[in-house]
C-alpha cells in the first residue's frame, strides 16, 4: 500500500518496524515450508552469496553477529557449517519465524536477539565478526550504527557487509517505489561506504562491486508483470557488476584478534541493557530480561530476548 505522507518525509524507525513485521507475517507460511538447505542447494545466486560470506569469515570460532538478519536464512546455514552465529533484527517476528523453521527441520539454531542497530545490547569487545547483509541501507543513522558495531567488535574483528550499489539505475528507481510503500531502501557508492567506515574509526575499510545475481526463490515472489525486468537485472548484475552488481565491504577494528571458542558460551554472558548498559538476567516467572538492579525489564518472545530501548518495561522495585 502506498503512503502519501512519505512523499514529503521518509518512514521513521517505528513505521519501518511495523512494515517489516507485516511483511514477514504475510510471508510466514512460505518461509516455514522452505528448508534453508534445500534453497541453498537449488538457488544458485543464494548459494553463491552464502559461500561468499563464509569465505570471508574464514575459520573464526568466536561469536559472529548478523545484524538485520531477518528470518536468518544465511545465518542458519552458517550455523550448520560451524560458525557461532547470533542473529539480531529489530523485527522479532522475523526471528521467531526463523526459530520455528529451525525446529521444524531439525537444524542447529543460531542465537536470536531483537535489537536496534543504533543501540546494540551487547558488551564491548564481544564479537569476532559482524555481518550486515543487505541491511545497512535500512539504518537511520549510519554513523551511530557503525560506531556501535565498532564498539562490540573485538580488537582485530571484522565487519563484512553486502549492500546495494548506488550506480545501479534500476535499483535507484525501485527505492522511490519502496519509500511510498513505507520502507527504507537506499544504496551506496564505493567511496561512500569506505568514508563512513573510516569516520566511525574502522581501519582498512575497502569496498568493491561484485556480481550479485538474482535469487530464483525471491524471483517467485515478484509479480508476473515485473519478472522480465527482474531477470534482466539479474543478468546485468552478473555480467556488468560495476554498475548493476552489489557492493561488498570489509573493514576491521584496529588491533590483533584474540579468539575464544564461543560454542559453549551462553548468550546471556554477552548481553547488556540497551538503556542502562548493565547486565541482564532472565526472570522465568515473569518471562522478562531484567536489569541487574531490577529497575527495567525487556520482553522475551518464545525464548528470544527483545532488547530494544523503546520496549523497556518499568518494574516495581521492592
Amino acid at each position: 500500500m502506498f503512503k502519501l505522507r512519505h512523499f514529503y518525509r521518509a518512514p521513521n524507525i517505528e513505521e519501518e518496524r511495523a512494515f517489516e513485521r507485516a511483511n514477514i507475517q504475510s510471508k510466514t507460511p512460505r518461509y516455514l515450508e522452505t528448508n534453508p538447505f534445500v534453497r541453498f542447494e537449488n538457488d544458485v545466486a543464494y548459494k553463491a552469496k552464502v559461500e561468499r560470506i563464509a569465505a570471508h569469515l574464514g575459520n573464526l570460532k568466536g561469536f559472529i553477529l548478523d545484524i538485520g538478519g531477518n528470518t536468518a536464512g544465511e545465518a542458519t546455514i552458517l550455523k550448520q557449517q560451524g560458525f557461532n552465529m547470533v542473529v539480531g533484527d529489530i523485527n522479532e517476528v522475523a526471528l521467531d519465524v526463523s526459530r520455528q523453521r529451525v525446529e521444524k527441520f531439525g537444524l542447529s539454531s543460531p542465537h536470536y536477539v531483537g535489537l536496534d542497530a543504533h543501540n546494540l545490547p551487547f558488551k564491548d569487545n564481544t564479537f569476532s565478526a559482524v555481518t550486515v547483509i543487505e541491511a545497512l541501507h535500512h539504518f537511520f543513522n549510519y554513523d551511530q550504527a557503525l560506531g556501535e558495531i565498532l564498539r562490540i567488535l573485538k580488537p582485530g574483528g571484522k565487519l563484512f557487509s553486502l549492500e546495494p550499489n548506488a550506480s545501479n539505475p534500476l535499483r535507484r528507481a525501485s527505492e522511490v517505489r519502496d519509500r511510498f510503500r513505507g520502507t527504507i531502501e537506499k544504496s551506496f557508492f564505493v567511496r561512500q561506504l569506505e568514508r563512513l567506515c573510516a569516520k566511525a574509526g574502522f581501519a582498512n575499510a575497502a569496498a568493491r562491486a561484485y556480481p550479485s545475481g538474482r535469487s530464483s526463490w525471491k524471483l517467485e515472489e515478484v509479480p508476473a508483470y515485473r519478472r522480465a525486468t527482474t531477470r534482466l537485472h539479474g543478468w546485468l548484475s552478473e555480467n556488468y557488476p560495476t554498475v548493476f552488481g552489489g557492493l561488498m565491504l570489509e573493514a576491521y577494528k584496529a588491533g590483533e584478534l584474540v579468539e575464544q571458542d564461543a560454542s559453549d558460551v551462553p548468550l546471556s554472558a554477552v548481553l547488556r541493557s540497551p538503556v542502562n548498559h548493565c547486565e541482564l538476567s532472565f526472570d522465568a516467572s515473569r518471562r522478562l530480561w531484567v536489569e541487574r538492579d531490577g529497575q527495567l525489564g525487556f520482553p522475551d518472545l518464545n525464548g528470544i530476548p527483545v532488547l530494544v530501548a523503546k520496549d523497556a518495561i518499568e518494574l516495581n522495585r521492592r
